[in-house]
């Protein structure tokens, strides 16, 4: 026993000994980041930092925001690690980038240096990878020093836009990770949600506009898809957590809500052709119905509804698949992916002879539409 109580003090000693040795940072010497701009320029990297100002120790000179809870900080560098590194230097604080919420570029730094801004945070060990990404439609500094009112974080509005994703279907949900993922990958492209800032009259400030979704290629160029179409992309690749659609009918206007989403896709190669068989089951509530002469809906009715959903939604599914992957040869679907895991050897002839994917590959459509409840009346059991 004397001899545990020997070993359990040294123990002891030597943890409290390396507690001592540990540097403590205090809180006002941090600065801790809410969001993180970048932007390219005439060969200069411009990242914009919005940080905390509870506890600043930085200079007012730098600041480019009105006073408020957050400040916003702009840095340049030659390379990005240039600009990142001055943070410390100019504002006198450590930053602190795990509380960071969003990642945002410009529309030119994503378009001329996508890889290295990538490659830097992947390798920076103090970023969270399950930052949120995007891209700015003009420039990252627009939309993080952008002034949504005092004592309002531009991370968090920003944060919550993109999360909106959960019930407007308009819009991506990308983590850094999961784009960093894609954009490492062989078959497939990245996509990440485009952020627009707009002035509001009524609030006389400025608010958030999700402009629509960016689409990059393996050569790291991209295109800009519309909020529709997002909705397109989303359902082809099950990641579909709400969104509506209107249809019209002989019996007038409905909105339709998504509940519930399934696609379900199957490969078959044959004769030098891939063949995709989307299948799509989706549950729906109708919210509202507009009619001229409204005396309430008949199962005729809700099934015509229903047609003209599956109709409507089949036809957003061909209108996303020809602007993405037939006419710009982009495979955000991971179709290369699915055709390498059914039949390597044609995917590695596809890949040898430098064949277009898109020319290889056909698609069949079948989309199934439920309609669960009409306002408050449930049709069917849930």
């Amino acid at each position: 026993m004397k001899k545990l109580t020997a070993i359990l003090t040294v123990f002891t000693i030597i943890f409290l000994s390396s507690c001592s040795n540990i540097e403590i940072v205090e809180l006002n010497e941090r600065l801790i980041i809410e969001a993180i701009g970048i932007d390219y320029e005439d060969g200069i990297y411009k990242v914009t930092i919005e940080g905390l100002d509870s506890f600043s120790a930085g200079t007012d000179s730098n600041s480019i925001s009105a006073p408020s809870l957050t400040k916003c900080y702009l840095f340049e560098g030659e390379t990005i690690g240039m600009a990142m590194n001055s943070i410390s230097v100019i504002t006198g604080q450590i930053p602190l980038f795990s509380q960071a919420r969003i990642l945002i570029l410009g529309i030119s730094a994503a378009g001329e240096k996508l890889s290295e801004i990538l490659d830097f945070f992947r390798r920076e060990y103090t970023t969270r990878t399950d930052i949120l990404f995007a891209v700015a439609e003009n420039t990252a500094a627009e939309v993080v020093s952008a002034d949504f009112g005092q004592n309002i974080s531009a991370g968090n509005i920003l944060q919550a836009a993109v999360l909106s994703y959960k019930h407007t279907g308009r819009n991506t949900y990308t983590p850094l990770y999961r784009f960093l993922n894609s954009v490492m990958g062989d078959t497939d492209s990245s996509y990440c949600p485009v952020i627009a800032i707009k002035d509001n009259a009524y609030k006389m400030g400025k608010e958030v506009v999700l402009a629509g979704t960016a689409v990059f290629g393996k050569d790291k160029s991209s295109i800009i898809i519309s909020p529709e179409l997002t909705l397109g992309l989303m359902l082809i690749t099950n990641d579909i957590r709400n969104g509506d659609i209107t249809v019209t009918t002989n019996k007038g206007t409905a909105t339709i809500e998504i509940i519930d989403s399934k696609t379900k896709i199957n490969t078959e190669i044959s004769e030098g052709k891939a063949d995709f068989s989307l299948k799509l089951r989706l549950r729906c509530d109708v919210p509202e119905f507009q009619s001229e002469h409204f005396r309430g809906l008949s199962k005729s009715d809700t099934e015509e509804i229903a047609e003209a959903s599956a109709k409507k939604i089949s036809g957003l599914i061909t209108d996303t698949l020809n602007e993405v992957f037939y006419k710009n040869n982009y495979d955000a679907f991971s179709l290369g992916r699915r055709i390498n895991l059914k039949n390597h050897s044609f995917y590695k002839e596809i890949i040898n002879n430098n064949i277009k994917l898109s020319d290889v590959v056909s698609f069949n459509i079948e989309t199934e539409v439920e309609i669960r409840r009409i306002g408050k009346i449930i049709l069917a059991e849930e």
